[in-house]
């Protein structure tokens, strides 16, 4: 009579490591783990910025021509963040007061959240099609990230060397108010993707309705991160537009997480059922 009873407990013992094991399973060139890379790379590429050469004549210039379209933005960034729930527990290492979350911070939190542990054995269709979108947005940001660098580099040698004509070095000025809206505008996009990984598996919540929405919201980002990159070519040149075009994209942030319905929602819904 013994034997059946320590022969299932052997048996549970050996699912129990077998789940254990799945769950620990992390394969380097898994999407997850790309995208982790993708975005640590992007993040350290945009933290470079401030170190760009930069007239201070002309950086002073582009201040005085802040528009009141760039203040929007930077109140919808504030809004967003703000938005967020305090969703990640202590234990992670990730800040959760998010009203008193500086900028300067935000590169530890990116890095902490890729740090965080995602299953990766058991990816179903909808997680993977969620992550390609989240890397297909991670690539084009990476990209925006370059091609500010470079263009900042080559206007300032031009501005130095007063090679610029009158019309270029207005352009010049455009550029510079945009970077600065762009560099937290794209920590945002980070921050958010790196959050939206962390709970990936949440994805499975979603009814087929909630889902296509979700899709739809994060194509938008994907198709706004596509402009940019079009926008911040040394081809294009259009600053200008960048800055009404980061304004709509941050609506289209903002009005969704109001919804509630990104993954970070969902995922601090779930722990909420669990804790009743």
């Amino acid at each position: 009579m013994d034997f059946p009873a320590t022969q299932l407990y052997q048996e549970k013992a050996a699912i129990k490591s077998l789940v254990g094991l799945a769950e620990g399973y992390h394969a380097h060139f898994h999407p997850v783990a790309q995208l982790k890379k993708q975005v640590l790379s992007c993040e350290k590429s945009i933290r470079v910025w401030p170190l760009l050469p930069l007239p201070e004549e002309a950086e002073e210039a582009a201040r005085l021509e802040g528009t009141s379209e760039t203040q929007a933005c930077e109140a919808l960034i504030t809004e967003i963040l703000r938005a967020l729930p305090r969703h990640l527990p202590e234990s992670r290492g990730v800040v959760s007061d998010w009203d008193s979350l500086p900028a300067e911070r935000w590169p530890q939190v990116i890095q902490e959240l890729c740090g965080t542990p995602v299953p990766t054995l058991f990816c179903p269709r909808t997680v993977l099609e969620v992550l390609t979108v989240l890397r297909n947005i991670s690539a084009h940001c990476a990209r925006v990230s370059s091609q500010v660098a470079a263009s900042v580099e080559l206007r300032h040698q031009q501005w130095v060397e007063r090679r610029l004509r009158s019309r270029q070095r207005q352009t010049y000025l455009h550029m510079l108010t945009s970077v600065k809206l762009l560099s937290p505008v794209l920590y945002l996009i980070l921050l958010l993707i790196a959050l939206e990984l962390v709970n990936i598996h949440v994805v499975h919540g979603k009814n087929t309705y909630e889902y296509q929405q979700y899709l739809k919201f994060l194509k938008s980002i994907l198709q706004y991160t596509e402009n940019l990159v079009t926008y911040t070519s040394q081809q294009k040149n259009k600053w200008n537009e960048t800055i009404s075009l980061t304004r709509t994209a941050l609506l289209k942030i903002w009005t969704f997480s109001e919804k509630k319905q990104m993954l970070i929602h969902l995922a601090k819904k779930s722990a909420s059922k669990e804790g009743l």
